[in-house]
């Protein structure tokens, strides 16, 4: 199951992406997507969690989310997670996990940035070709902001916009602008690629950081990061002692 978000965001605000493991289609089919839809609504009922905008896709799902306490938040990812993963095998008549180990943690820093998180979001559907417009797709919160409502709440609507009475013409612009959408997607894209990621850090190891235990040390933290690795892990990639690894990484933990 994923791990507990990282206790340094200093916002409450962040893109959450759950993935099918092994990239499977854990949400293929129409009532998967409204299993999923119900089990989220069920489990943030009386907490402080706001879903800001959402869309499930076939194989992964986008969810922004404000959220007040950190801890909160990663015990009803985990209850959501667990919930629908048990469904799902039930049904499937299957065995083992069903979401990929980690999920992708985007910290949402300003109102630019959440626009521009907020429209990426809905636009996934029409970026993968399952539709043209946006408001076709029916399970996205796209339609959730223009007409009924199921996770999005007056509540989400004032965290994103200020007010919940009138946000339509704001809601309109930035949708049709599609402000910065690019951008956001290949920093999403190049974050999430993991196996690119430890590629690249794997490379830095060998070139420039040998001999050096200090920047290592930053390193080997960076990569437990970015990319959810345990040191077992990072272990065998760098032929290190688990133990030895450990020490490393508490010489810049510990400062």
């Amino acid at each position: 199951m994923p791990r507990e978000p990282r206790g340094n965001i200093e916002t409450n605000y962040i893109h959450l992406i759950m993935q099918g493991i092994n990239k499977e289609y854990i949400f293929e089919k129409e009532e998967w997507k409204e299993e999923f839809i119900k089990i989220v609504k069920t489990k943030i009922e009386n907490t402080n969690i706001e879903i800001l905008a959402y869309c499930i896709m076939d194989n992964h799902v986008h969810i922004l989310i404000y959220y007040s306490e950190l801890k909160m938040l990663s015990n009803v990812m985990r209850k959501i997670n667990t919930t629908y993963a048990m469904r799902y095998n039930r049904i499937n008549k299957r065995k083992g996990f069903v979401f990929r180990d980690r999920y992708f943690i985007q910290p949402i820093i300003d109102e630019k940035q959440l626009y521009n998180c907020l429209v990426y979001i809905h636009m996934n559907p029409v970026e993968a070709g399952i539709c043209d417009q946006m408001e076709e797709y029916g399970y996205s919160s796209y339609n959730e902001y223009r007409k009924e409502k199921r996770l999005i709440s007056d509540n989400s609507i004032k965290l994103v916009f200020g007010s919940k009475t009138k946000y339509m013409e704001k809601f309109n612009e930035i949708h049709n602008n599609l402000i910065e959408i690019k951008n956001i997607k290949d920093v999403i894209e190049n974050e999430y690629n993991t196996e690119e990621i430890i590629k690249r850090y794997t490379d830095r190891v060998g070139e420039k950081l040998e001999g050096n235990e200090i920047e290592f040390a930053k390193l080997l933290l960076e990569i437990r990061e970015k990319c959810g690795m345990s040191l077992r892990e990072m272990s065998k990639l760098f032929k290190i002692n688990k133990d030895k690894l450990n020490k490393y990484m508490h010489k810049i933990i510990d400062k």
